[in-house]
């Protein structure tokens, strides 16, 4: 029986790499096994739609929706002009301004793919011509936009926490802090590499801080991004003040965007919102049919009592770091040949009961998901946001970027994966003291 199971799934991985799409992959995989075990799907299937028909779940289109608009208006170039006033007049500030601008946009919307298409496609060409090799800055965008996914509000969380029938708030809150140092991890790591780069001091990468016109030049991009920067504080505030659920902020988020892109900015058209609009709706039908693929592929395997098996034979043969080791690695190979939302469906369903089963507290595990699947979302064979950042940049071969890009993983990401699994204070800081745990 559990090798059928295990035979089934490695087939529904193999059509994924080949290029097969998720949902149908997985769903093959789902109707195998529960044939193979004759388990009734009735069981299963309406489970499922309970959890696609959740009210809690409209949130999800919401903030993709959020996340469009703000790539289709152009806004983000708003935000990528005050990171640069802040940070870049300094040898290798264009890149710090990447990793700021990233953070940013990820508290604004929570897409990474939308951060890559704003602002890989507005910096990247402007730090080649300043002097940044194009394969570098390959590199530094897709690493950091693994930012937008941990910084709140985050889609793959919003999935993780609803799967794992625990608060969303308080799943937004574990990866903050990982999120802040990750994005000082960057920044460091990018200013000591840019040391070898023959960077023009021009534009807005030039030497010194403290010249004359500094101040100023600040305080005019602060007032003409303040309203896109108020987005995240009214957005996570009225979360967190219990003003507003979830889906109710991201609701007020998706009209806030769309007056601040039509009225106060005027960088849309409704032939642009239109187009948003309808890309947005693509890509929501196309997740829904994947998260209900995934959700009736978890439980059957619930069913078929997989997951808790798991549980008792990790618990039994392992001691917690090994057993915490044993999750790591899974959540990483499943992040290396999936997106992050189908790997969070994934890792609740399969690892969740492994990680309850030695003692981890729930919202540490969600941390360590969201961590482990950003670094799955830069290290192939998918790797969706380092190959869409490579086709921003015009279709950069791996074998260029290939090294930059390691040592921004070794570096920075998996010492910060290793503090968020070993130290669970590093990640539940913020969910104790707002008292969700």
């Amino acid at each position: 029986m559990y090798i059928s199971v295990v035979f089934t799934l490695l087939f529904a991985m193999l059509l994924v790499i080949i290029g097969v799409p998720v949902a149908s992959s997985f769903g093959l995989g789902a109707l195998a096994i529960g044939h193979s075990n004759e388990i009734d799907i009735v069981g299963p299937f309406s489970t499922m739609f309970s959890k696609i028909n959740s009210p809690t779940l409209v949130a999800l289109p919401l903030f993709i929706y959020m996340g469009f608009l703000m790539e289709r208006s152009g806004l983000g170039g708003r935000i990528i002009d005050f990171a640069s006033s802040l940070v870049g007049r300094v040898k290798g500030g264009l890149g710090v301004v990447v990793v700021f601008s990233c953070a940013i946009f990820g508290a604004v919307s929570g897409a990474g793919s939308a951060a890559v298409a704003s602002i890989g496609s507005v910096i990247i060409p402007r730090a080649v011509k300043l002097g940044y090799p194009r394969e570098y800055m390959v590199a530094l965008v897709s690493s950091s936009s693994v930012l937008t996914l941990l910084i709140p509000p985050s889609i793959p969380l919003l999935i993780l926490a609803l799967t794992m029938q625990v608060s969303i708030a308080g799943a937004f809150l574990t990866t903050i802090l990982p999120g802040i140092v990750l994005a000082v991890g960057y920044s460091a790591l990018n200013l000591k590499i840019c040391k070898g780069f023959p960077i023009s001091q021009g534009g807005a990468d030039h030497e010194g801080g403290n010249k004359p016109g500094y101040w100023r030049e600040v305080s005019a991009s602060a007032k003409k991004s303040y309203l896109i920067m108020l987005m995240p504080l009214i957005v996570l505030g009225s979360i967190y003040g219990g003003i507003a659920s979830p889906t109710e902020a991201a609701s007020f988020g998706v009209v806030y965007i769309a007056l601040l892109a039509f009225f106060a900015y005027r960088t849309m058209d409704f032939e642009c919102f239109y187009n948003a609009t309808v890309g947005a709706g693509k890509l929501i039908g196309a997740l829904i049919f994947m998260i209900a693929s995934l959700l009736f592929l978890s439980q059957i395997l619930i069913y078929q009592g997989a997951p808790f098996d798991l549980a008792d034979f990790v618990s039994g043969e392992m001691e917690l770091w090994q057993g915490l080791l044993f999750i790591n690695i899974i959540l990483l190979l499943i992040g290396m040949i999936m997106d992050d939302i189908s790997g969070s469906i994934i890792a609740a369903s399969i690892l969740y009961p492994v990680a309850s089963e030695l003692g981890v507290d729930p919202f540490h595990f969600v941390a360590i998901v969201g961590v482990n699947l950003g670094l799955g979302n830069i290290t192939p064979p998918v790797a969706p946001l380092l190959f869409l950042t490579s086709g921003v940049a015009g279709n950069v071969p791996m074998n260029r970027y290939a090294g930059h890009l390691f040592k921004f993983i070794a570096f920075v990401h998996i010492p910060v994966l290793l503090l968020v699994t070993y130290i669970p204070t590093f990640s539940l800081y913020f969910p104790s003291l707002l008292g969700f745990r």
